[in-house]
């Protein structure tokens, strides 16, 4: 019975600990990326630059305005390097859905590739590319598609320490 119950301290200090390291990380993120919108969603992060990181029209460069900020961000990551990151593409709804999807994968991956030039490990970051699903502004009109070329960062917290063969006994 003792073991379940270290077992069980156990697991309720290492969900503590993770908590706090995702407060921690959205903390720093708030701070240092003011131009960025950052949320805390349970135990993930979700950043997105809504005037910064902008691609143009059938473009899946990033433009090299956008670049300051993916290294601040990158900088971030590196202190904060316990975390796994989804970099998810988007485009506007015009053209073949098709093409949009590829503009948008092609886009989370020159994103990708950025943050792996700042230093971020590549094995902890993912690309996703949703074409012209989940929009955040209208596409009916050019500033609406402009916001929606865009990518988002989620950041999950994915840190595996090694298990301590005296906590196993």
């Amino acid at each position: 019975m003792i073991g379940f119950f270290t077992a069980c301290n156990t697991s309720k200090k290492a969900a503590i600990k993770k908590q706090t390291y995702i407060e921690q990380t959205y903390l720093e993120l708030k701070k240092e990326l003011p131009e960025a919108e950052v949320k805390l969603l349970m135990d993930t992060i979700k950043v997105l630059f809504p005037e910064n990181l902008l691609f143009a029209f059938g473009k899946s460069e990033v433009k090299k305005d956008s670049y300051v900020p993916l290294e601040k961000l990158s900088r971030i990551l590196n202190v904060y390097n316990k975390h796994k990151i989804l970099i998810t593409g988007y485009t506007d709804n015009v053209g073949e859905e098709e093409i949009n999807e590829a503009l948008s994968k092609n886009r989370a991956e020159n994103t990708k590739q950025i943050l792996i030039q700042n230093k971020v490990i590549e094995s902890r970051l993912f690309t996703w590319g949703r074409g012209s699903k989940d929009p955040i502004a209208s596409n009916q009109n050019v500033e609406g598609r402009n916001k929606n070329r865009r990518v988002e960062f989620v950041i999950l917290y994915s840190y595996k320490p090694e298990i301590n063969e005296d906590e196993e006994k």
